[in-house]
């Protein structure tokens, strides 16, 4: 813990100017820092606890959301620090910046004017012209209603010119990365709530790309691996082969299926064996 105090001590100095040169006055180095070694301090039970992390890629992380104007704080929820093995094995600290934190910097930048995202059922009609600048439509006969499996998701966002911004993701690969992301949540009650998160990141990234200048600015202190605009496991859903189509009698999305068996998993009755029984102070001991 010693070295990492003393690895974000060296960094003050180059904290301090290039929040000032930016003019994020909201960031200070000394709550900032403070914030960091909590976050280490409260990650010993991870599986890979920051403590052991090289202590120059905390500062390093610390330094990175410095440069955008990205504070630490889980207040905020704006960027988060967890512990990685790199390629090389090296256990490094990476920083990620989370969908909030990157509406926030697009925000900030005038990047966007409103966002709307949407869970897309079969029975929802979406209408979208040859124009991509332009509104979709989306008729829903009965918004509380049996509207039947989801097929996808789709985030619109109106930028300050007016135009209309849209990505669709489809079930599939909504799906897909459900499953690789290791996450119960995903097939839980608030199954909708991470497939709009999804797209938004993924239309968030597009913005960013194309429209938003500090992200540009903070490039210069990235590297591919130090910024997270996608979660890993969308990375890899996206980049991982497709499993051939089969024909299926049920309307149910696979998630959908993965939920339900797990719920009769749940339900099974536990397997009892067969052993002698013996009566002792009015227990019945197997």
């Amino acid at each position: 813990m010693q070295n990492i105090k003393q690895a974000i001590k060296n960094i003050r100095d180059k904290y301090v100017a290039v929040v000032t040169d930016k003019g994020f006055g909201h960031l200070n180095f000394e709550v900032e820092s403070k914030i960091a070694l909590r976050l280490v301090a409260n990650s010993i039970a991870d599986r890979i606890p920051l403590t052991k992390v090289s202590p120059d890629s905390v500062a390093h992380a610390l330094f990175n959301a410095g440069a955008m104007g990205i504070s630490l704080s889980p207040a905020v929820d704006h960027a988060m620090i967890s512990g990685k093995a790199s390629k090389a094995g090296q256990l490094i600290c990476k920083l990620h910046l989370t969908y909030k934190g990157l509406l926030h910097l697009c925000s900030e930048a005038g990047a966007i004017s409103h966002v709307t995202t949407w869970v897309i059922h079969e029975q929802d009609k979406v209408r979208m012209t040859s124009d991509v600048t332009s509104k979709p439509q989306i008729d829903i006969d009965n918004l509380f209603g049996d509207r039947g499996p989801v097929v996808g998701s789709m985030c619109t966002i109106c930028t300050p010119s007016g135009d209309y911004l849209t990505t669709t993701m489809k079930a599939a690969e909504l799906n897909q990365i459900a499953v690789m992301s290791g996450n119960d949540a995903w097939f839980g009650e608030f199954a909708d709530e991470f497939r709009k998160k999804q797209v938004l990141k993924r239309a968030l990234h597009s913005v960013a790309s194309s429209h938003h200048g500090r992200l540009s600015d903070a490039a210069k202190h990235l590297s591919q691996d130090d910024l997270d605009l996608y979660e890993t496991t969308e990375r890899r859903a996206m980049s991982a082969p497709r499993p051939r189509a089969q024909e299926s009698t049920t309307q149910q999305t696979r998630g959908e299926i993965a939920f339900q068996r797990g719920t009769r998993k749940r339900d099974e009755a536990p397997i009892t064996l067969n052993t002698p029984k013996t009566q002792t102070g009015g227990l019945m001991l197997q």
